[in-house]
């Protein structure tokens, strides 16, 4: 667990249950879980890990709404089910 990430995302007022919903995704992504917490720690990317052809500060800059967290967050999405999230980022991350 990552005292760094739970940190953050109860100063951002995140609930209990989600916290460790995202923290077990997190962990069964170590690679994606260092650069994270390499982003809390630093507010850049590290971009040393690609997913699909992705970086994290890739998605990064293509919404708003994938900040920081959003783009690790997707980038588990990618690795986990990489059509329906290649297909997320084609539609602008539009959710029906």
């Amino acid at each position: 667990m990552s005292d760094v990430i739970r940190d953050y995302y109860e100063s951002i007022g995140v609930k209990a249950f989600i916290i460790d919903e995202k923290l077990n995704k997190l962990e069964k992504n170590n690679d994606i879980k260092m650069e994270f917490e390499y982003w809390i720690k630093n507010n850049s990317f590290l971009d040393r890990l690609n997913v699909e052809g992705y970086f994290a500060s890739d998605i990064a800059a293509m919404s708003s709404y994938m900040n920081g967290e959003g783009a690790f967050m997707m980038l588990i999405e990618l690795r986990e089910y990489p059509e329906k999230a290649k297909k997320l980022i084609k539609n602008g991350f539009q959710i029906k």
